[in-house]
């Protein structure tokens, strides 16, 4: 019995196979998405975590500012090229910016003031229904009573959740704040997503996300002034540089790159199903970091939930269920 060594052909072919193999992992969409939900899973830890030293208004504030420079080196050249569509849709733009970075992240920072960050993770899991209704209501996406049937359960569960499994607490609407506050901020995000049909196709995805950016700046702008002024001012402190770079590096930025390369590749439907690894990836962390207690109406909360996302992501035929 002989033994053969490679030849040198054998050897090249080898590593560029193994390079090819390495090169399709690194871009691959599906760890595109992954890691733009694990890094939106970890801003809502960080946001829980930092609460006592950073207030929420400028934590976003200054989140959406340094996210806009960061970008814009890498904007410039799209941007030339294309001001005049700027020009001609600023209002969707700066809607958009309102509904992401004021009634969106704002309010998601607010309410963690008063909620852990496995309740904001949980209630995320709502989000896809709030896409569905909203969707049907503005521009009659269709929409069945099977459907209808899941939105309902999925209420029950985010019921559930806001109540905290107590008859007593639904009875007398004595909900937690920061629940309400969380429900509000996906509400806006669930209406950004339906909005984001009437950017232009052919803006630059670059262009759209400075944009929101920068508009989002301006509109927090007196929000930030005023908490400054009568509710708390916002200390630079090395906690609040550190936390407003991550957050501008990683969920403003990179997340949402990395989301948008992620559906070009996948499709929206199949992106889509990534959303649920939020909410997996932040009761994970919520435990192991900040020490909270996953209980089981939590456990209810998310089995109605999705429950009503199985029901409501069944496409209506042609005909009425």
């Amino acid at each position: 019995m002989s033994f053969k060594m490679p030849s040198n052909e054998e050897s090249s072919n080898a590593s560029e196979s193994r390079f090819a193999l390495f090169r399709r992992f690194v871009f691959s969409p599906y760890l595109a998405a992954v890691i733009a939900m694990f890094f939106w899973a970890g801003s809502t830890v960080l946001v829980r975590y930092v609460r006592e030293e950073v207030p929420p208004m400028g934590l976003s504030f200054w989140r959406s500012l340094v996210g806009f420079l960061l970008l814009l080196p890498f904007a410039l050249y799209p941007l030339r090229q294309q001001s005049h569509l700027i020009r001609e849709n600023w209002k969707i733009l700066l809607f958009l910016a309102f509904l992401l970075m004021v009634g969106g992240n704002a309010i998601l920072f607010l309410s963690l003031q008063y909620t852990i960050a496995i309740n904001a993770a949980v209630i995320n899991s709502f989000e896809p229904i709030i896409i569905i209704v909203l969707a049907w209501l503005l521009f009659r996406d269709p929409f069945s009573r099977r459907q209808g049937f899941g939105v309902a359960v999925s209420l029950m569960g985010v019921l559930v959740l806001i109540s905290t499994g107590s008859l007593d607490v639904l009875a007398q609407m004595d909900f937690n704040q920061g629940d309400l506050l969380v429900t509000g901020a996906y509400v806006s995000w669930g209406l950004y997503a339906v909005m984001l049909r009437k950017v232009p196709r052919g803006l630059d995805q670059r262009i759209t996300l400075l944009c929101i950016l920068g508009f989002g700046t301006i509109l927090m702008l007196p929000i930030y002034l005023y908490e400054a002024s009568f509710v708390r001012p916002t200390n630079f402190t090395w906690v609040t540089i550190n936390s407003v770079v991550w957050l501008a590096i990683f969920s403003s930025v990179l997340s949402i790159l990395l989301w948008n390369y992620a559906i070009s590749k996948l499709g929206a439907g199949r992106a889509g199903l990534f959303i649920h690894l939020i909410p997996a990836f932040t009761v994970i962390m919520a435990i192991f970091l900040l020490g909270e207690e996953f209980r089981q109406f939590h456990l209810t909360g998310i089995a109605l939930i999705f429950i009503g996302i199985y029901f409501s992501s069944r496409q209506p035929g042609r005909q009425s269920d």
